[in-house]
């Protein structure tokens, strides 16, 4: 593999792509023809570079068109580069700038690798059935088509698909004509829009819709294979059509295409794809069954959707201009997905959940050194797939945009944003563009305030020293290795004070000022800025604690009060028992999101019993009795206009009650799991997947059976999920083999859902040893199954977080030590190395305050 990334687009430059496909089904291959009319630009050669891995070109032709004609340049060859994905056309004559019409015919398997075009199984009553779809992102169109594979290299695409009859074909625009001929079907489609090549999509296949129509006359369409009902796609429906009306509306820019297709596919190894018009989903992230959907489900389609939807405007209408600027697409549609959702369900408080979810995912990963700052240079192609770390270029950079937004007011980040895309629409980008419309909005400069959180990792420690009348800010950067910290990093820190008396921000290492209050002063409220707060007085923290205990402040501000209080014994600026002691001031606790952090915090704990397995039965015990005024108030059965904040917090209670095995729970859900096994009734959808682990933890092996054909045999992506979750619950580690060795068959477990069910088996301490090893031998065929998927890279990450000893560390380093000559994994194992180094030394050193804490108790 080459060493660098070359940028072909600088040699050659597509306008227009007219590509023909022909799907052979039954043989599980593509052949086709390209026409690529383009430009040549830099100096003089005897090559044409496109790029193209795994295609056999059988063909072509160069055809240069000047003032004094068009000549066709004789070829001396085709030469293909397979370990740069390239395939060079060579000349005869020498190839000058200029205009060019370049032909070549292609052919390649169908593979099940889940990049490319490849194949979707079903079954739909007692058929089987395939689908045909693609994803192209990050690189691989060039598996389908000669082209030029960056994002820059933006081209409009005509596409004729010839494939069988009978089914249904989507592209990323509508079909122009379609007829037969020799029993085939041959579809072509409108001219799409200038777009980038990974955004070229289309799906082939027995699928069936719902449609409806936006204000402004968007033809919206839900698709599903015909083995699901197709009342599963009304709410993604409802949510496609108002998440297009709500950006129109705030980004004050038409929706760019006279459709928007959406489509649940049976194997798809993301979440989602922003493919132009035709947005590919996995299925538990698209569909929601009437009356078998969870709450927590709702919300995560409603959000999955408005995401992608996003993307329409930041991603496909103004695309970055290489790999380095992602978090223009992600980062973007990280926050706006919560914005979007918000406007349409204000009540289910998504702003909350942003804090919880896309906070604490950032702040943990971004606390270790060695992580990928958000803006990042790519040095090698392998590189490209690992730069969609989702704590780092999702969650950290919807939070630095949150941060920004909040720092100029949302009318001036708005205005900025339309500007943006008015100038750039059906361009490409850096950062500094974006930068230049918000400062022209705002009157501030964005670029020297946002560059040094994008360009850089980790966040700061915010140290409040606070005496009559005056307060000391002092700043440094935080990390779980505090000897590794840079002591010269500083960070533009919007203070988001409750006390107006201090400037909007500061940047020095220190800044002390009077106050005009003698309150105590608290910062960061909300939690709008990407930092922690370290209070020094006595008087602060209890003030916080007493406003905790009367939420006199919001759910926000408990929650990182918590997780900061975390974070700070971890890096050894005090003791984990401190941050338990912390617990009692929310043992009133009712809100679902700061029960996330409690519960992580509960979590935390839970990984000193792999240093002193007596802490087992006082953590439950403690469990048991911290979770009891919260079950009295929401019992099992949803309350009459119950928020969706307490259907969600009582999945949580209940699961903590079954972890702390509480009599009353655990009966409850004995019986509740009796009447759904041998009476079909339906369990409680948030509940449903803890209480199925109840019995497959017991051993129950009637109940284990039931759950193994549940899963085999149900075409709810939802409650196939929730078996998985109940089943790697086991202890018993004879049945974690037999689950393990069902990864290998595809008939029973997809392979985009392999890594569920390791990594929660490699999480479950009963099962690890097995798990692990399990992962040790059967490296090669991960290797061969995944090495071209995004998720081949997440393997060490899901590695290091479940180890918390020396004995695992070792076993981490004899694995993955070897590997780290892969561009690919390189970052995580030496992410996953410093993590683990950092946890064993924490647990290590807080254990003696844990033990007393619990075992006190």
């Amino acid at each position: 593999m080459s060493t660098s990334v070359t940028r072909l687009y600088k040699q050659f430059q597509p306008e227009s792509y007219d590509i023909r496909w022909e799907i052979d089904e039954a043989a599980m291959r593509f052949h086709g023809h390209v026409t690529i009319q383009g430009k040549k630009v830099g100096r003089p050669s005897q090559r044409l570079t496109f790029h193209a891995n795994g295609l056999k070109i059988t063909g072509a032709t160069v055809t240069s068109h000047s003032k004094k004609g068009d000549q066709e340049l004789s070829l001396k060859r085709i030469n293909l580069q397979k370990s740069m994905h390239e395939v060079r056309l060579h000349t005869e004559g020498i190839a000058h700038s200029g205009a060019y019409t370049v032909e070549m015919d292609f052919e390649a398997p169908i593979t099940d690798a889940m990049t490319g075009i490849y194949p979707c199984y079903f079954t739909d009553g007692k058929l089987d059935k395939k689908l045909f779809a693609t994803q192209f992102e990050s690189h691989h169109a060039r598996e389908a088509f000669p082209c030029i594979d960056e994002p820059e290299a933006k081209a409009t695409f005509a596409v004729t698909l010839v494939t069988a009859l009978g089914i249904e074909i989507l592209g990323n625009a509508p079909i122009a004509t379609q007829t037969s001929a020799n029993k085939r079907l041959i579809t072509t489609f409108e001219t799409s829009p200038r777009m980038s090549p990974y955004l070229l999509a289309f799906v082939i296949g027995d699928l069936h819709k719902k449609s409806i129509t936006t204000k402004s006359g968007v033809q919206v369409n839900t698709w599903a294979p015909t083995n699901q009902p197709v009342a599963s796609l009304d709410f993604a429906l409802d949510i496609a059509k108002r998440s297009i009306e709500y950006f129109e509306d705030y980004f004050g820019v038409p929706y760019p295409l006279p459709k928007a297709d959406h489509v649940a596919l049976p194997d798809f190894s993301s979440g989602a794809m922003e493919n132009w018009g035709l947005i590919t989903y996995r299925e538990r992230v698209l569909l929601a069954y009437p009356g078998e959907t969870a709450q927590s489900t709702f919300e995560q389609v409603a959000l999955v959707i408005a995401h992608e939807t996003s993307h329409q405007w930041f991603g496909n209408l103004v695309t970055m201009r290489w790999w380095d600027d992602l978090w223009l697409n992600e980062s973007f549609a990280n926050m706006m997905e919560y914005q979007a959702v918000d406007s349409m369900f204000p009540e289910w408080r998504v702003w909350d959940s942003f804090v919880a979810n896309e906070g604490l995912s950032a702040f943990r990963r971004d606390a270790i050194a060695g992580v990928q700052p958000v803006h990042i240079d790519v040095h090698h192609p392998d590189e490209i797939s690992s730069l969609f770390d989702p704590s780092i270029v999702y969650a950290k950079g919807g939070r630095l945009l949150y941060m920004l937004k909040n720092y100029i007011g949302e009318a001036a980040f708005r205005k900025g944003l339309s500007a943006y895309f008015a100038e750039h629409a059906y361009g490409n980008t850096t950062g500094d563009d974006l930068w230049a419309a918000l400062s022209e909005s705002s009157g501030k400069n964005i670029g020297a305030f946002m560059t040094p959180w994008l360009s850089r990792s980790g966040f700061p420690v915010v140290h409040v020293d606070q005496t009559e009348g005056s307060v000391t800010l002092t700043q440094e950067q935080f990390l779980d290795d505090r000897h590794k910290a840079d002591p010269e990093r500083l960070w533009p820190v919007p203070v988001f004070a409750n006390q107006p008396s201090l400037p909007a921000e500061f940047s020095a290492k220190e800044y002390t000022g009077k106050l005009a209050a003698k309150d105590p002063l608290f910062l960061n409220m909300g939690a709008r800025g990407h930092y922690l707060v370290d209070y020094r007085s006595n008087t602060t923290k209890a003030a916080l604690v007493r406003a905790v205990q009367n939420k006199t402040i919001g759910e926000a501000d408990r929650l990182m009060l918590l997780n900061g209080s975390s974070m700070l014994a971890r890096a050894d600026y005090q003791s984990y028992g401190e941050t338990l002691e912390l617990l009692a001031a929310y043992t009133n606790e009712t809100s679902e999101p700061v029960w996330d952090i409690i519960g992580l915090v509960l979590g935390e704990a839970r990984r000193f019993i792999d240093l002193d397995d007596r802490l087992e039965k006082h953590i439950k015990s403690f469990t048991r009795t911290f979770i009891q005024l919260e079950y009295k108030r929401l019992g099992w059965v949803e309350h009459k206009n119950e928020s969706s904040a307490d259907q969600k917090l009582r999945s949580l209670i209940i699961g903590l009650g079954l972890y702390a095995e509480d009599d009353a729970i655990c009966a409850h859900a004995r019986e509740l799991f009796a009447g759904f096994k041998d009476k079909q009734t339906a369990l409680p959808p948030e509940l449903r997947a803890s209480i199925m682990a109840l019995p497959v933890k017991e051993a129950d092996s009637a109940a284990i059976t039931f759950l193994l054909d549940l899963h085999d045999t149900t075409q709810n992506s939802e409650l196939k999920s929730d078996a998985c979750d109940a089943l790697t619950a086991t202890h018993d580690v004879k049945l974690a083999a037999r689950l393990l060795e069902r990864l290998k068959d595809a008939k029973l477990v997809k392979p985009q859902d392999v890594d569920r069910w390791l990594v929660y088996l490699l999480r479950n301490r009963h099962t690890r040893a097995t798990a692990w090893q399990w992962l040790v031998d059967n490296w090669q065929w991960l290797e061969d199954t995944f090495k071209n998927d995004k998720s081949y890279d997440y393997l060490p990450r899901y590695a290091a977080s479940c180890v918390s000893t020396p004995e695992y560390a070792q076993k981490f380093h004899d694995l993955f030590d070897s590997k780290i000559d892969q561009p690919l994994l390189k970052r995580n194992i030496t992410v996953g190395s410093e993590e683990i180094a950092n946890r064993v030394t924490w647990l290590t050193r807080d254990l003696t305050a844990v033990q007393k804490f619990f075992i006190k108790k």
